[in-house]
C-alpha cells in the first residue's frame, strides 16, 4: 500500500455575488487521484490557478474536501476528528513558498526550532541547544547563529530554517509548495539538493509543487501535470519530461527557456 493515497479528491468553491451564492461552483480540484510511495518524490506541476494550492491545502487538512478522501499510512484523514488530526500533524509537514512570510519575526531561530522539535518529544532544557545545533547543521546553517532573528538572514538561509522547522518533528510526508520560486537562481539548486538529500536520508515522502517543469524534473521520481483542477498526465519523471503525451505538458516544456 502507498503511504499517501488521494482518492477522487474534489475541492469546489461556491461562486458568490452581491446577494450571496449563485448555485454555481469553481472546481478547483476535480476528481484527482494520486498515490505516493514511502521515500519517493512526486512532482506536481501546473500553471497558476490550476488547483495545485487547493490540493496541497486539502492534503495538509487546511481545506476540507468536497468529495473523495485522503489516506495517510492507511488512515483516512477525512474521517478523523480535529483533535486526532492535530495529534497526527507531526507526520505531515509543509515548506511554504515565501521564506520571508513563513517565519515568525518575533521568534529567534532557537525558539522556532525548539517549538518544532517539541512536537515529537519533550526536550530537557540542557538538551535543547544541542538539538537545535544538530538540526541547523543538517540543513547547512551555522549553529552559532541560532539566537538571531529571521530578518538577519538571507532568503536562502530563511528557507533552510523553514526546512529545518519542517523536518524537526521527523515527518513521514513533506509537502513543498513552490519552495524555490522566491529565491535567486543561484540559490535554487542548493535548496533543491538539500531537499533531495534530506528525503533520501530520512526516508521522507515528498510532494514538490511547482509551475516549472524543468525544476520538477530535476528533483522528482514521478510527475503529475495538473490543468484546470484535473491531472492530465502522470508518469515517471523521465517519461513525462522526454515523451509527453498531453498537449498541455508539451506546451509547458516548450515554455522552458
Amino acid at each position: 500500500m502507498a503511504y499517501l493515497e488521494i482518492n477522487n479528491a474534489c475541492v469546489y468553491y461556491p461562486v458568490r455575488n452581491t446577494w450571496g451564492t449563485t448555485g454555481e461552483v469553481i472546481r478547483a480540484v476535480d476528481n484527482v487521484s494520486l498515490s505516493l510511495e514511502q521515500g519517493s518524490i512526486l512532482g506536481l506541476v501546473g500553471e497558476s490557478g490550476c488547483g495545485k494550492s487547493s490540493l496541497s491545502r486539502a492534503i495538509m487538512q487546511l481545506q476540507p474536501l468536497t468529495a473523495g478522501n485522503i489516506v495517510l499510512d492507511g488512515i483516512n484523514l477525512s474521517e478523523l476528528p480535529a483533535r486526532e488530526v492535530k495529534r497526527r500533524r507531526t507526520d505531515f509537514q509543509m515548506v511554504f513558498q515565501d521564506p520571508y512570510a513563513s517565519l515568525n519575526p518575533r521568534m529567534s531561530i532557537f525558539s522556532t526550532l525548539v517549538e518544532a522539535l517539541s512536537r515529537r518529544e519533550k526536550l530537557k532544557k540542557t538538551a535543547r541547544q544541542d538539538a537545535v545545533a544538530e538540526l541547523m547543521q543538517r540543513v547547512g546553517l551555522s549553529p552559532e547563529h541560532m539566537f538571531k532573528y529571521p530578518h538577519e538572514f538571507s532568503g536562502g538561509q530563511r528557507q533552510r530554517i523553514a526546512i529545518a522547522r519542517a523536518i524537526a518533528p521527523r515527518p513521514a510526508l513533506l509537502l513543498a509548495d513552490e519552495p524555490v520560486s522566491a529565491l535567486d537562481v543561484s540559490i535554487q539548486s542548493q535548496i533543491l539538493n538539500l531537499l533531495t538529500d534530506l528525503t533520501r536520508q530520512m526516508n521522507i515522502s515528498m510532494i514538490f509543487i511547482s509551475h516549472d517543469l524543468s525544476v520538477v524534473h530535476y528533483i522528482a521520481d514521478h510527475i503529475a501535470v495538473m490543468q484546470r483542477g484535473k491531472i492530465v498526465e502522470y508518469g515517471s519523471a523521465e517519461v513525462v519530461f522526454n515523451h509527453p503525451s498531453h498537449s498541455y505538458t508539451q506546451n509547458l516544456l516548450a515554455a522552458i527557456p
